[in-house]
C-alpha cells in the first residue's frame, strides 16, 4: 500500500505546478524561466570491500523550470537525466550502495536502462509549489529546507544533512516536506516542517523561531526527527569584520541515549582576496576510542562521523579573474586522522567551467580517514 501513495504524492506536486502554469491572468504576471547547468564528472577511486581501483564517470543534464503567477504562487521542477559509466558500476560498493534503504518519502527517481557498467536514469531533484498568503509562505513537495549555519556540520539541520566527505558538496539533496513560515516581524519569523516517512516511525516535525538580537540572527529549533526528539539553536553574526557562527542541538535518542552536538565557526577576507573559513565540530554521539567507531552506520549513511571532535578549514584565492585555488580540510582530533581536499577551477569561457580536485586522506589505518583511499576528480560543467 505504500508505493502507490507515493506515487499519489508526484501527481499532487505536478498537479500542483500544472495548475500554476494553466492558471488564467495577465500575461505580464505570469514568468516561466528555464535554466540549468550539463555537466560531466568523472573520477578515480578504490573499493571500499576488494581494495581495487575503480572509475567512475557520471554526465548529468539539469532541466530547471520555474513559474511565478504574480507574487502569490510559485512552482519549481528540477529533472536530472544522468547517464553513468565504469567500472564501479561492478564493485560491491555499488551492490551495497542500492541495498541501503533509501529515506526519501516518494519515489522520484526510475531507471530507464542498465547494464553491467553503464546506467541511465532520471530524477526529480526538487518539484515544489508555494503559495504566499498575507505574508505566510506554504511550501508543499520535494525542497529544501536549510537550517543552522555550519559550513561543514550542521547539528540542527537535521532534516536533509550532507556528508563532510560527499564529492558534490554543493548538491544538497531535498526532503519531501511541507513547510511553512510566518514572519512575526521585521527580522524575526516562525518555521514549521513536516516530513513523512515510509514508515510512520521515519517521520519528522520540528519547529524553529528566529529573531535579531543585537546585531545577531539567533534562532532556536525543536522537534522530532525519525524518532529522536532534539532542541537547540544557532546564531550569526559579526565580531569586527570577522564572522562568526555557531549552533547547538541536544538529542534524545530513541535507543535512549542523549548526547549534545555542537559547532562555531568563524570566516575572515585578507588582504590580497584570500578568504579563511575555520569550524570546530564537537560530536556527541561520537566516541574518543577509535577501536569502538560504528564502521557499519558510516558506510550505511546514517552516520557521517563517529569520533567526538573535530575540526575544519577552508580556504580560496582567485588568483586571476579567471583562475581560482581553493583547499578544504577535515581533522579528526581524537585519532589524528584527516583530509586535504586542494582544487583548482578555471572560466573555459561564459558559463563553461572546469575543476580538478582530490581528496587526500591521511593517518593509520585503523583511523577514521586513514582507512579511506584516496579519490581523485574533475568536472566540466555549463550553465544555461
Amino acid at each position: 500500500m505504500q508505493r502507490p501513495r507515493r506515487h499519489s504524492l508526484l501527481n499532487v506536486l505536478l498537479l500542483l505546478v500544472g495548475l500554476l502554469a494553466a492558471a488564467p491572468g495577465p500575461a505580464q504576471a505570469q514568468q516561466l524561466r528555464l535554466g540549468g547547468y550539463a555537466k560531466n564528472l568523472g573520477l578515480r577511486a578504490t573499493s571500499f570491500f576488494t581494495g581495487e581501483a575503480y572509475v567512475l564517470d557520471v554526465s548529468r543534464l539539469r532541466t530547471r523550470g520555474r513559474i511565478d503567477l504574480g507574487s502569490n504562487l510559485h512552482g519549481e521542477a528540477w529533472l536530472d537525466t544522468e547517464l553513468l559509466l565504469g567500472s564501479f558500476l561492478a564493485t560491491p560498493d555499488y551492490a551495497f550502495s542500492k541495498s541501503v534503504e533509501r529515506t526519501a518519502f516518494a519515489d522520484l527517481d526510475w531507471t530507464l536502462a542498465e547494464g553491467e557498467r553503464y546506467l541511465l536514469r532520471q530524477q526529480l531533484f526538487r518539484v515544489f509549489a508555494t503559495a504566499y498568503v498575507r505574508g505566510v509562505q506554504l511550501t508543499l513537495g520535494r525542497q529544501r529546507i536549510a537550517w543552522g549555519t555550519g559550513f561543514v556540520w550542521n547539528p540542527t539541520d537535521l532534516l536533509n544533512p550532507i556528508s563532510p566527505t560527499a564529492i558534490e558538496r554543493d548538491e544538497k539533496a531535498g526532503i519531501d516536506a511541507v513547510y511553512a513560515a510566518v514572519p512575526l516581524g521585521a527580522l524575526s519569523r516562525a518555521e514549521a516542517a513536516f516530513a513523512p516517512g515510509r514508515r510512520g516511525e521515519e517521520a519528522s516535525v520540528a519547529v524553529r523561531a528566529g529573531a535579531n538580537v543585537k546585531e545577531y540572527d539567533v534562532s532556536v529549533m525543536a522537534g522530532s526527527f525519525r524518532g529522536d526528539r532534539v532542541v537547540g539553536g544557532d546564531f550569526a553574526g559579526y565580531v569586527g569584520t570577522a564572522g562568526l557562527r555557531g549552533e547547538l542541538a541536544y538529542t534524545d535518542a530513541d535507543t535512549g541515549r542523549a548526547y549534545v552536538r555542537a559547532t562555531l565557526n568563524a570566516d575572515y577576507n585578507f588582504a590580497g582576496g584570500y578568504y579563511t573559513l575555520a569550524e570546530l565540530h564537537y560530536n556527541g554521539a561520537g566516541t574518543h576510542d577509535k577501536a569502538r567507531y560504528n564502521a557499519a552506520a558510516l558506510l550505511s549513511g546514517t552516520l557521517f562521523n563517529v569520533a567526538r571532535l573535530y575540526g575544519a578549514l577552508a580556504l580560496s584565492k582567485a588568483v586571476t579573474p579567471l583562475f581560482g585555488f581553493s583547499l578544504y580540510g577535515l581533522l579528526n582530533f581524537d585519532d589524528g586522522s584527516g583530509l586535504a581536499g586542494p582544487a583548482l577551477s578555471y572560466s573555459l569561457a561564459e558559463n563553461l567551467e572546469l575543476a580538478l580536485s582530490a581528496y587526500v586522506f591521511f593517518g593509520a589505518a585503523d583511523t577514521e580517514f586513514g582507512a579511506q583511499k584516496n579519490v581523485y576528480f574533475g568536472a566540466v560543467q555549463y550553465y544555461f
